[in-house]
């Protein structure tokens, strides 16, 4: 595990070994996670889900957000600092299952690497489901009409950079809503930007991570913690 500071120069965090190193399926994948300095005991957690996949990643890089930059510039300070044609995106309070890369990356090869961005479904920790996005769960996803699909998802290093990362056109302080009255936060924008180059994007309908809920969210705005 690497870490990278808020402009997005490698330091260290105490962490010392790249993960894929030594054991079985290695992908050329880097897992990027912003966090905040309160959050170590959901942080942990999500580390030990990272450690826990069938297949494993190449490295996992954490940026803290000391200077209150956002979710978005956080996020982004990881991935430009990954050296991997992919990076996955993994929030500090989520938990992946075992099996969630290697099914994102059965979703790339498949399709012979024809993919931009693959993502699959959760599950609540409080009530099970995917709440107001259960309804999208079976069905494929339509660039021509973008919808909410949270910022847990596998995308191609060079396509993040192509359209402004994150940060991109997007005030980390605004809310604006949805046709359903929830928040266009940093994940839904970014999407859309990949929907107005013609992205390709996939998703599957198997849950591989877990959404916890019950700790206040901050929703990667820069005044809520």
């Amino acid at each position: 595990v690497r870490g990278a500071d808020d402009a997005g120069s490698a330091v260290g965090l105490g962490f010392v070994a790249e993960i894929g190193v030594g054991v079985g399926l290695t992908l050329p994948v880097t897992v990027c996670t912003p966090t905040i300095p309160v959050r170590g005991h959901l942080l942990a957690r999500a580390v030990q889900s990272v450690h826990n996949q069938t297949a494993k990643p190449a490295a996992h890089i954490i940026s803290v957000d000391h200077n209150r930059n956002g979710g978005p510039a956080t996020l982004d300070s990881a991935i430009r600092a990954a050296d991997t044609e992919w990076v996955a995106t993994l929030d500090d309070d989520d938990e992946w299952l075992p099996g969630h890369l290697e099914v994102l990356w059965r979703l790339v090869t498949e399709r012979g690497g024809d993919v931009d961005l693959a993502f699959t479904h959760f599950r609540y920790s409080s009530t099970g489901d995917g709440g107001h996005l259960e309804q999208f769960r079976d069905r494929p996803f339509d660039i021509d009409n973008p919808r909410q699909t949270t910022n847990v998802f596998l995308v191609r290093k060079a396509v993040w950079e192509s359209v402004g990362g994150f940060c991109g056109g997007f005030d980390p302080d605004s809310y604006d809503v949805d046709w359903q009255g929830n928040r266009i936060g940093y994940d839904f924008h970014f999407v859309k930007k990949l929907c107005a180059i013609r992205a390709r994007i996939v998703n599957s309908p198997e849950v591989t991570w877990i959404y916890h809920v019950g700790h206040g969210s901050t929703l990667g705005m820069r005044n809520r913690w």
